[in-house]
């Protein structure tokens, strides 16, 4: 079984970082993951410009791997190309966004997304709205900070605590990283607010390999 995780920009840093986060779902002899960053595109995902940007790129990609490729994993939380992707290959294509909601609904009742900045506000409602989800959600608290500095800066961990705590006082039951960049603070925030923390990456490679699984079965 090949799982294939598309990190949709070109900064390896996220890519290595989803990667190791993904390592635990590694079996030998059973499952090989593979990450990749799309070269050319932007640094960090963050306005519908980029987003549109990178589906072109993206499905062919996703349309050369197909014939060696059990299923695809999307690495961005907006869900970048999902739908076009699924149009070029027969193979699964999931996104993160979509199956980190879909884990938080099984670890408590309301669910609360560390966001990147207040300014994607809008399109991270659109995507919960779309996934049915939004009535379950306390909100999006945003770190403010560019999506290229997450993994690396100095001040991202108070700024994810703070905003873990904001959505705990809301209600939330568990946290969905609202970015891939996200995922080398799981487990602090985990221990630091004591609820489930969600890095989607590992939600959706994770689903990758029960579907194809049961497609083999």
């Amino acid at each position: 079984m090949r799982i294939l995780l598309i990190n949709p920009n070109s900064n390896r840093d996220f890519t290595a970082a989803m990667d190791r986060s993904v390592s635990p779902l590694r079996a030998p002899g059973a499952c090989r993951i593979d990450c990749v960053s799309l070269e050319g595109t932007p640094l960090g995902i963050e306005t519908q410009r980029d987003i549109d940007s990178v589906i072109d790129p993206l499905c062919r990609l996703v349309e050369q791997e197909s014939d060696r490729t059990d299923a695809f994993v999307i690495g961005c939380f907006a869900d970048t190309g999902l739908y076009s992707a699924r149009e070029v290959t027969t193979k699964p294509v999931l996104g993160i966004c979509e199956a980190g909601l879909a884990t938080a609904l099984n670890l408590g009742e309301r669910f609360g997304v560390v966001s990147t900045d207040a300014a994607t506000l809008n399109a991270d409602l659109r995507l919960a709205r779309g996934y049915g989800l939004l009535e379950r959600c306390v909100g999006f608290e945003p770190i403010n900070m560019p999506v290229a500095e997450i993994a690396t800066s100095d001040t991202a961990r108070e700024r994810m605590v703070s905003a873990g705590r904001r959505l705990k006082e809301k209600g939330a039951e568990a946290i969905v990283f609202g970015c891939a960049g996200m995922t080398p603070y799981r487990a602090m925030l985990r221990e630091t607010l004591g609820l489930p923390a969600v890095d989607p990456c590992i939600s959706a490679v994770a689903m990758a390999i029960g579907i194809v699984a049961l497609a083999q079965g």
